[in-house]
């Protein structure tokens, strides 16, 4: 709501206007509280905001003297009504997820294998989200490999995109592997989407980078780091 001060504020004409707004104590020192933020300073940010998603030039000043603090907008054009400024996205509420091993169905596409280039089989738990865990097993049986030895079933999880098969590059046990899938689970992103929009969309390399920061190894746990400072620098 546009406070009732600024109701006068004109727009859909084309013209300079300037608004300055009241001041506000900042604080200083122990004991002392800024003021809380008023509409009219909140209604401040929300111009800019409408300004610059229409390419209106504008111009916001912001002065601290004496612990007051002013704000003053120059906006020239067609001057937009601002709209509630986007709300900061929330972790979804992921619910309590316990796979059983035994849960896992046998597929012969279970997953990509990128050293052979394909689909592979092996043993799939599918998550809503649009990821999976899946035990690589080319013999069919749980617990046996394709030569008839035993090995562990708690070894060896990987989590993948299941769309395309594609994984984070993390070979877990099954415990460490269900964390790390509820994990990416757990940020705002669409793991349904096509494999192929990934690397163009900043906020699901996010969360890939934070799941393998988490859950990788030293080398690989290393390089996400590094890869989430640049998408922080670059945001």
């Amino acid at each position: 709501m546009i406070p009732p001060a600024l109701r006068r504020w004109p727009h859909d004409h084309l013209h300079a206007s300037v608004y300055r707004l009241c001041e506000i104590d900042c604080g200083s020192g122990p004991g002392l509280k800024p003021d809380p933020i008023t509409d009219q300073f909140r209604f401040i940010v929300r111009m800019a905001f409408a300004c610059h998603e229409r390419n209106v030039p504008y111009d916001v000043a912001w002065t601290v003297q004496d612990r007051r603090m002013s704000a003053t907008i120059t906006a020239t054009g067609k001057i937009p009504t601002p709209k509630p400024l986007p709300k900061a996205p929330k972790l979804k509420l992921v619910s309590d997820w316990k796979p059983a091993i035994w849960d896992a169905e046998y597929r012969l596409e279970a997953y990509y294998d990128s050293t052979r280039n394909r689909q592979c089989p092996g043993f799939i738990i599918e998550h809503s989200c649009g990821l999976s865990l899946v035990h690589p097993s080319e013999s069919g049986e749980l617990g046996v490999t394709e030569h008839g030895a035993n090995e562990d079933i708690r070894q060896k999880w990987f989590v993948t995109h299941v769309a395309s098969g594609k994984g984070f590059g993390l070979t877990l046990n099954f415990n460490r592997a269900t964390a790390a899938l509820l994990l990416a689970a757990s940020f705002p992103v669409d793991w349904t989407q096509d494999a192929g929009t990934f690397k163009t969309n900043s906020e699901i390399r996010r969360a890939g980078n934070t799941v393998i920061a988490t859950y990788g190894n030293g080398s690989e746990r290393d390089a996400a780091k590094r890869r989430l400072a640049e998408l922080e620098r670059a945001a």
